[in-house]
């Protein structure tokens, strides 16, 4: 029995070793610091204009800072949804290498029968790298306010009809004579306008900017591809404009390179680089994790695109002028000098 007893003590004391560090070693390291971003929504269904809570909860390594989207972020960022304001940022700790922060904000629609939430865009930065991980896009369903009694609701009766005069419709038809004339001139102006060849591509790297940016009114990114080609466009519209005007390397660098480029640069404006920073970001969303924003959010990104170019260029015409003042004061003062004295 003893000899027995010894054999199980033998063998069973290692196995509880390695149970032990088994237990005490968890889950691999790579499977806890893989980043999680996930958008909660307050309520099933709301009715418009009703508020309601959003919260962006975002899991992640604890060495890595979370930055959620502003609250005047607009329709580029949050959609069909209204942010109202943003609440303090709660963070809680799960163990020592994992950190779980959370945001909530106070939302509203003004969208019928149901308000998409697209991919909102949350910056994981550590050191000098930024990671931008978005949540997946969700639908809130809209209930319509019209009450349960609709069934009782009648449609205006007809009106009864009244004998034109033949005044009315010899009005109606020069009105409809001038319509057609107005759409066929408005058609060969728009086709001489496509066929012409835009002489700002050379002259200006503004110009040239805000030419590609009005081009890209006239499409309409509904599909996958379709939006890839939009975002692709206009986000090289606007790396052309910094290499050309602004003098950094946009077009071989990252949104956060750029953006760290800038931010070297004293003379542009805090906020403008941050605009740029949303729009470079959004488009990166759709070119890299296949977001699909509406035809509404791009004609907003489209919007920002060209006011953050309009700011970009005013920054550059104010230096621009500075500097001509600037010579111009050195001019004066080196010819004073030359100029000889009287006796």
């Amino acid at each position: 029995m003893q000899r027995r007893m010894r054999g199980w003590t033998w063998i069973g004391g290692p196995l509880l070793v390695v149970l032990g560090l088994l237990h005490a070693g968890g889950p691999p390291a790579g499977a806890q610091s893989e980043p999680r971003v996930e958008a909660r929504v307050s309520a099933d269904s709301v009715k418009i204009g009703e508020r309601f809570t959003l919260t962006l909860v975002a899991a992640r390594a604890a060495d890595r800072d979370a930055m959620f989207p502003g609250v005047d972020a607009g329709s580029a960022v949050f959609g069909d949804l209204h942010a109202v304001r943003r609440g303090a940022v709660w963070t809680r700790r799960p163990s020592t290498a994992r950190r779980v922060d959370s945001v909530a904000y106070e939302v509203t629609t003004f969208a019928l029968d149901s308000a998409r939430v697209p991919v909102l865009p949350v910056r994981l930065a550590s050191g000098g790298d930024t990671t931008v991980v978005g949540t997946p896009p969700r639908t809130v369903p809209v209930v319509s306010v019209v009450g349960p009694d609709a069934e009782a609701l009648r449609t205006p009766a007809a009106l009864i009809p009244f004998p034109r005069p033949a005044w009315a419709w010899g009005l109606l038809a020069l009105l409809t004579a001038a319509a057609l004339g107005g759409g066929a001139y408005g058609w060969w102006r728009w086709r001489t306008r496509e066929e012409a060849p835009d002489e700002t591509e050379s002259k200006h790297p503004y110009e040239s900017a805000s030419a590609r940016l009005r081009r890209l009114e006239r499409r309409h990114p509904s599909g996958p591809e379709a939006a890839k080609a939009f975002y692709v466009d206009l986000t090289e519209a606007l790396r052309v404009y910094l290499v050309r005007r602004v003098g950094v390397r946009a077009l071989e660098q990252t949104t956060a390179e750029v953006v760290a480029a800038l931010r070297r640069r004293p003379e542009v404006r805090d906020a403008t680089i941050r605009r740029l920073q949303a729009v470079l970001e959004q488009a990166d969303l759709v070119k890299f994790a296949d977001a699909q924003p509406s035809p509404a959010e791009s004609r907003s990104v489209l919007e920002e695109a060209q006011a953050v170019l309009d700011a970009l260029e005013a920054t550059r015409r104010r230096d621009d002028a500075q500097t001509r003042d600037d010579a111009q004061t050195r001019d004066d003062a080196q010819a004073t000098d030359d100029t000889p004295s009287s006796a």
